[in-house]
């Protein structure tokens, strides 16, 4: 090989060290694209079923409430028995 020839495959060997970089360069933005859409679209999932939680705990909390209400109303007497329990064990309890 002559020094003409050597030169001539150096040239060649950087361009295409210049086109693999640029193709990787190229692979790496789509899969950035590709990796934040998958990213967007589980947030988007938990986002959802957090929403869905959140209402259904929403949800039980009001009838629990509601069904509580019903019960003090049902038996008043017996409510205000109960509350001055608890908040006399309550009392008991802070005292020490």
């Amino acid at each position: 090989m002559t020094t003409h020839d050597v030169g001539s495959e150096f040239d060649t060997v950087k361009e295409d060290l210049a086109k693999l970089r640029s193709d990787i360069a190229s692979l790496s933005n789509a899969l950035k694209g590709v990796t934040s859409d998958s990213v967007h679209e589980q947030i988007a999932s938990i986002r959802s079923r957090i929403d869905g939680l959140t209402d259904e705990a929403r949800t039980h909390s009001r009838d629990t409430l509601d069904d509580f209400a019903n019960r003090i109303e049902e038996r008043p007497v017996t409510s205000v028995l109960i509350a001055l329990g608890v908040g006399f064990l309550i009392g008991r309890l802070l005292d020490r």
